[in-house]
């Protein structure tokens, strides 16, 4: 190639360089830029939604007018910092909704077992009429003690203290085991003059003498305090 046919050469190369670097520098337009026909679909669709000569658009502005000042009232500082307490209570809301399963299930349970054993009781002779007349009297015989005001006078008297209660209920349990012997045996058990004075020798039948005596006692000196 001679020097002149190189020179034609870079000249037509500089050229062709210059025209494209004009298309680059070029402004274009939205309207002048190649686009797919899916997007003029896509903008039709969206001027057909929102056209104000609709009442279909104008319902449309109308929501996202809505969405707006939903937005713009989220993004206040209090109700951001409302938003940030509650997400940091979703946890708590969370374990609680599990122990509030657990106890659903403990429910549950206690339900078949008070239903099945409400099964057997029936299944052994329990009069469920009974039961509840029974349950309508105990609740008469409550309220009248409460507006008698016996029950006040009954909570105070210690009957229901720790120690009396103790007391009752291992006369309870005495009661029951005296009367099963006795029901074993056939009949009740007697005893003469002699066998009393021996049975005084016994350790449980002296503090059983000496829990009477002390409670005839202090019986005795509230009666007189009282008269």
């Amino acid at each position: 190639m001679s020097d002149q046919e190189t020179l034609e050469l870079l000249k037509s190369i500089d050229a062709r360089l210059a025209r494209l670097e004009a298309q680059q520098n070029e402004p274009r337009s939205l309207e002048s830029m190649p686009l797919p026909p899916e997007f003029s679909i896509l903008t039709d669709t969206i001027d057909g939604a929102f056209n104000p000569a609709s009442d279909y658009g104008r319902e449309n502005l109308q929501k996202l007018e809505s969405v707006g000042r939903l937005l713009k009232t989220l993004s206040e500082k209090e109700n951001l910092d409302a938003i940030e307490t509650l997400a940091g209570s979703l946890k708590q809301v969370a374990e609680a909704s599990v122990q509030l399963k657990e106890l659903q299930n403990v429910l549950s349970i206690m339900t078949d077992s008070v239903d099945e054993m409400m099964g057997k009781a029936i299944a052994g002779g329990l009069n469920i009429e009974n039961l509840g007349e029974n349950l309508t009297k105990f609740n008469q015989q409550l309220i009248h003690l409460v507006e008698s005001g016996a029950l006040p006078k009954l909570l105070e008297s210690g009957i229901l203290d720790d120690k009396a209660i103790e007391v009752v209920g291992a006369l309870g349990q005495s009661l029951a085991v005296s009367n099963s012997h006795a029901a074993n045996a056939g009949r009740r058990k007697k005893i003469g003059p002699l066998a009393l004075i021996a049975s005084l020798f016994d350790q449980d039948i002296q503090r059983s003498l000496g829990f009477a005596i002390s409670l005839a006692t202090h019986f005795g000196r509230k009666i007189r305090i009282k008269k």
